[in-house]
């Protein structure tokens, strides 16, 4: 089987870097589109902070940076010097983007084991040596070689196969952090304990972490195996989908932040951890315990429910006891509370009359 020439093979790989590298960034504006509301409701309209800052130098600077290499893959009048030059400015802003994305998941990392020292120090680690290792590889970089036919100028590692540290030493840092989301979020989930910050955290970093962990597996084994016009085509979808994902989850969880429960929501829950399994007493002489009930109509939701049995000493005197319901969930609309009588009877039984209703045996 006959090989294809050297200028076939070349052009068919520049036009794939061409494709995806314009397919990253339709995908990065799109983005910016649809998110522009947020932006402007939780960046520009709200208090400022360093995580601000290095939201907007993330969703901003990184892009227009990308902008100059869409140009470059196409620009006919290349040559060999001002491609040299070219592919500094290039890592050196793939070096700046991957400083500002570190910096915003330490500040998580922070936020979330603000008093344990190792845990931080760890994440400070693995971002030094991210960064000290990517800084070493871009120094010996260069513009890949092309033949007289073929006006493109793109960058490539030549490193050997330490190369391939650029995509598993970030793939190692967002194991870790990671898995410190997950340690902190999990328990809280299964115990049903987890309010929306914290849904949003675990949610949110899933989703980065699936999306990030794929693309720089492929670009691992691509630095690895294949040839050096298309080695790093993966590297400015990283790029990309990174910034992409970081402005997504940061506008995400600042708005689950600012609208969270309703004041309803938050006072329920208030009573809940307060008087959870307590009995108390109502001005009519009637015992309420607070306990937890499921709803039928919003398997979601979870209802407060006061359900209690009161006895005196006689077996036939009957005891009212009042049962309000609210709805936790902040999406389903309360009207007014529900209120209703509920009579023991000497077998055990239990009959409850809602207000306005007719008689219903439990």
């Amino acid at each position: 089987m006959t090989s294809l020439p050297v200028s076939v093979v070349d052009i068919a790989e520049t036009r794939q870097t061409i494709c995806v590298g314009i397919v990253g960034f339709t995908i990065l504006i799109w983005d910016h589109l649809v998110t522009s509301g947020d932006e402007i409701e939780f960046i520009w309209q709200g208090p400022k902070g360093i995580l601000v800052y290095l939201f907007l130098l993330n969703r901003y600077l990184t892009p227009l940076g990308f902008i100059v290499n869409v140009v470059a893959y196409t620009l006919p009048s290349w040559s060999e010097t001002s491609c040299q030059n070219f592919v500094r400015f290039e890592g050196a802003m793939t070096f700046i983007g991957i400083i500002i994305v570190g910096l915003m998941m330490l500040l998580r990392v922070i936020a979330m084991y603000k008093h344990q020292r190792v845990v931080i120090a760890l994440a400070v680690f693995l971002l030094l040596a991210w960064l000290v290792v990517t800084a070493w590889l871009l120094i010996h970089a260069g513009p890949v070689v092309h033949n007289d036919i073929v006006h493109s100028c793109t960058m490539v590692f030549y490193s050997g196969s330490i190369s391939s540290a650029s995509a598993w030493l970030p793939l190692l840092y967002d194991t870790y952090v990671f898995g410190l989301t997950l340690h902190r979020t999990l328990p809280s989930i299964r115990n049903k304990e987890a309010g929306h910050v914290i849904r949003t955290l675990f949610a949110d970093g899933l989703l980065y972490y699936s999306v990030i962990c794929t693309i720089n597996l492929v670009l691992t084994f691509m630095i690895i195996e294949a040839p050096e016009g298309v080695q790093n085509i993966a590297a400015q979808l990283e790029l990309i989908l990174t910034v992409t994902m970081m402005s997504r989850i940061t506008l995400n969880l600042k708005k689950q932040g600012y609208y969270g429960p309703s004041p309803l929501h938050s006072q329920v829950e208030s009573i809940i951890m307060s008087t959870r399994n307590h009995a108390m007493s109502t001005p009519s002489g009637g015992i309420v315990v607070l306990n937890r009930m499921r709803s039928h109509s919003a398997p979601s939701a979870e209802r407060v429910g006061v359900n209690s049995r009161a006895r005196s000493g006689s077996t036939n005197s009957l005891a009212p006891v009042r049962t309000i319901t609210f709805a936790e969930n902040p999406s389903i609309a309360v009207t007014r509370p529900r209120l209703s009588t509920i009579y023991s009877f000497p077998d055990g039984s239990t009959a409850q009359i809602p207000m306005g209703g007719s008689l219903v045996i439990e």
